[in-house]
This record gives C-alpha cells, structure tokens and sequence, in this order.
C-alpha cells in the first residue's frame, strides 16, 4: 500500500485564514493606492484645462457676439469632437479625446473621475457646456468667468476628493465633500463665494466654505 498525502481539514483552515487575512491587507491598499493615482491624474488633466482654455481665449478661437473677446469652450470642443459656432472643428484639438467624451447627461468620465464643464447663462447660472446647452449660454459672461468640477465615480473606491478650477487657474480641493457618480453633480458655483452655488463670477473660496457650504482649499 502506497502512503496517500494531502492537506488536512486543520491546515486548510489555517491557509484560507491567512489567505483571507493578506486580502483584508493587501484590497484595501490596492483601492487606496488606484484612488490617489485617480487624484494625480484628474488634477494634471485640470491643470490642462486651465491653460488650454486660456489659450482658446485669447487666440479668440470662439467670439459668437463678434466683439474681439474669445470666450470659453466646451470639452468636447476643446477635444476637437463637436464643431466650433462656425462650423469648423478645433484643429489640431487642445484636448485628448478621453476628456472631450461627453456621456448623455454631458458630463466626462475619465480615471475614475467625472468631470464637468460650466459656462454661464445671462443670469450667471453655470450651464454644462454641451450641444445641447450652446443657445442658453452667455457669450459676454463667458467671457469673464466658467468652472470645470471633478468627482469620483464611486466616492471612496474610485476617489475620494472634488476638485474645482476656474478661469483663475487655481485649483481648490473640497476632501470632505460627498459628491458621488452622476447622480451627486457638484454645482457651477460650489467653491465660490458671494452667490448661489450654481452661479458663476465669484471669489475663490479660499480655506473657507464656499457656496455649497463645503471647505475648500488651494491644492498644494
């Protein structure tokens, strides 16, 4: 009779402890580790946002009231995705095509982020700056002021801060704020002060509530 070996019902037990011990270890590491990679990545494409809506601007690559002064785009056209008011489309485009996707609901999804683009209506209310919303916006009060907000798709495994930029260029982080997926869209406003949280034009909220009553701060 040859000797049969094999594991015990005593040392299975012992490995699917441990084993269950390193996941309890090594899972939550890993969502920890892909949200801060999720962070870095949102705020550099934000950071881009910011300088090549400047230069949309000041190229006056968009002046739909004729008047000398170029006014803010939408992602999808910055991606070069959506034709410009005349007809042309954005060449070569300022964006990757990866931030200019605009789901049905207009907003962008990109590493685990959503993103959102706003532009002013004549009452200064933030409009997502999609196709659809192109009649509602304010050419002369895009000229002055438009905000972009980034979100987790899943608050606490795909990210778990909101940042906001404006045409200040600066960005503001809000870590205590529960914006989560499309169902909890930040308004235009919510790291401003001095008006509603879905308006556009104010003061930075700097190290202190903004309008959506959430604590913004400088991102450093």
């Amino acid at each position: 009779m040859r000797g049969q070996t094999g594991f015990t019902l005593v040392e299975l037990m012992i490995v699917a402890t441990v084993v269950s011990i390193i996941a309890g270890i090594a899972v939550p590491n890993l969502l920890s580790s892909r949200a801060v990679a999720n962070e870095r990545a949102v705020v550099a494409s934000l950071r881009t946002l910011a300088t090549v809506q400047t230069q949309a601007v000041t190229r006056v690559v968009v002046d739909t009231d004729h008047d000398g002064v170029g006014e803010p785009i939408g992602l999808d056209q910055l991606s070069g995705l959506r034709m410009l008011p005349d007809g042309l489309m954005l060449e070569p485009p300022y964006l990757p095509q990866s931030m200019g996707t605009l789901g049905a609901n207009g907003l962008c999804q990109s590493r685990g982020y959503l993103l959102a683009m706003y532009l002013p209506d004549t009452s200064g209310v933030g409009q997502l700056a999609t196709a659809a919303n192109a009649g509602n916006v304010d050419a002369d009060g895009a000229e002055l002021a438009w905000s972009c907000l980034a979100w987790p798709v899943a608050r606490g495994r795909t990210g778990t801060a909101t940042f906001f930029v404006n045409q200040t260029g600066e960005i503001l982080v809000a870590r205590g704020a529960t914006y989560d997926g499309p169902s909890q869209v930040p308004p235009a406003g919510a790291a401003l002060l001095g008006g509603a949280a879905d308006e556009l034009g104010g003061q930075l909220a700097l190290d202190v509530p903004g309008a959506d009553g959430n604590l913004w701060r400088p991102l450093r």
